[in-house]
């Protein structure tokens, strides 16, 4: 390479770094230089205030979502014994189905669990209900079925909420006697009755011959009549006796049975011995189940049973009549089950009440009971049954049926009944004599 050529080179690499740094310092300049706010001059996105006139707030631009309020999902956990499972298939069963279905087509925040327990023994109930109380309170039922006996102790043990604030619907006039006392324990309002029961009479219907009404046409029958005698809680000794009117508290309150009353019972079952018509092997019996089954196999051709026990059973040409009394007045016990709210929040414990309200409506009852074989506890609910065979002696009892009694009296009266029954049917004790040591024991308690 000559002189010339590498001269040239360096000419043009000197005016390179010559421009670069010209360009440089221009940069330099200008950023330091204070230009105008060109937004002065510029017009303004705001209004243009008028004098006088009212300011109008801008509009806000529209949002993609609505502002709809958000309902709260709430779960129900209702818990039910084996008779009223909801997936069992039966008529009833899917009634009730139904019934929850609808309540959720106008609750559609809520959903509803049904969850079935057995109705006694270590993992029943109300069993479960305490110990799910104080070991899982979350997965504590919100709605629960419970039979009368249960009932009582589960409200005095705090279990289930009083109603008296919650509901009016007992208020109403369609309701029987038997079922308002069914709801009520210590003057509170313990739930809500949908299903009743009531102690009758058993027979066949197709002998030709009517039910014995009264005690004389029972001894007349020379036919077995089956009942638990061996019953401890001695409750057909004790309708017996309050069909005469027998008291079973004093003045006081305390457990008490009028003697001379309670000695009729006992010697009309000394003559029914005698007759044969309530034999010895009666005080073998300590249920009604096998009381009943006695009449299933024949082994007796009456049976003082319940009519869910007679309504619920294949028995063909059966039908159900008023037990017999001395007088022939008709008279009952009555039992039935109810619906019961756990304590909760407020809102849960209102949609519980709400759902227990829609259970026990006129019109669903109706229906439901008669599928089920449960008795109404509202007048209006005899409409359905009267195309049965037994809808007179239902419109007989129903109105005039009295609540069985509590279970705290029947824990003190019912065993020691049940001695005296017991005696007097093996022949083993005179009626005086066994009523003597019933009263000893009464009084002793």
């Amino acid at each position: 390479m000559n002189k010339t050529e590498n001269y040239s080179q360096r000419k043009t690499f000197l005016r390179l770094v010559f421009g670069l740094f010209i360009l440089a310092f221009l940069l330099i300049g200008i950023s330091s230089c204070n230009f105008p706010d060109l937004r002065s001059y510029l017009p303004s996105n705001l209004p243009t205030e008028i004098p006088g006139a009212a300011v109008v707030p801008p509009t806000p631009r529209p949002s993609a979502t609505a502002n709809v309020p958000v309902l709260q999902s709430r779960t129900l956990i209702v818990w039910v014994p084996p008779q009223f499972d909801p997936a069992d298939g039966s008529t009833a069963d899917n009634l009730f189905l139904s019934r929850l279905d609808e309540f959720l087509s106008r609750r559609p925040q809520v959903e509803i669990q049904v969850r079935v327990k057995s109705l006694s023994g270590e993992f029943g109930l109300l069993d479960s209900l305490q110990v799910t109380g104080s070991a899982a309170p979350i997965i504590m039922p919100d709605l629960i079925a419970l039979p009368r006996p249960l009932l009582e102790q589960a409200l005095r043990d705090g279990l289930v909420l009083p109603l008296d604030e919650y509901t009016d619907t007992l208020a109403a006039n369609d309701w029987f006697n038997f079922a308002l006392d069914l709801a009520l324990v210590d003057e509170q309002i313990a739930g809500i009755p949908f299903a009743g029961d009531l102690m009758v009479l058993a027979y066949k219907n197709d002998t030709g011959e009517t039910p014995p009404p009264d005690w004389k046409a029972v001894l007349q029958t020379q036919k077995a009549l089956a009942f638990p005698a061996s019953d401890t809680r001695g409750l057909v000794t004790l309708a017996l006796y309050q069909s005469l009117a027998g008291d079973l508290v004093d003045a006081d309150n305390q457990p008490f049975l009028q003697e001379d009353t309670m000695l009729e019972v006992l010697s009309y079952y000394q003559q029914a011995q005698a007759a044969n018509v309530m034999p010895y092997w009666l005080t073998q019996f300590e249920t009604d189940q096998q009381a009943w089954q006695s009449y299933q196999d024949r082994q007796s051709t009456l049976a003082i049973t319940w009519s869910s026990i007679l309504l619920g059973s294949e028995s063909p040409n059966t039908s159900m009549a008023s037990i017999p009394t001395q007088d022939e007045k008709p008279f009952s016990y009555a039992d039935g089950w109810v619906w019961c709210v756990i304590p909760s929040d407020l809102d849960t414990e209102k949609v519980a009440v709400e759902l227990a309200e829609f259970l026990t409506e006129a019109s669903y009852l109706s229906t439901w009971g008669i599928e089920g074989g449960y008795l109404p506890v509202r007048p209006s609910g005899l409409e359905s049954w009267t195309e049965t065979s037994n809808f007179a002696t239902l419109q007989q009892l129903l109105p005039s049926a009295v609540l069985l009694p509590g279970e705290e009296l029947l824990i003190k009266l019912g065993p020691v009944i049940r001695d005296a029954v017991v005696g007097v049917l093996k022949d083993q004790i005179e009626p005086q004599t066994a009523l003597e040591v019933l009263i000893q024991k009464v009084q002793g308690q």
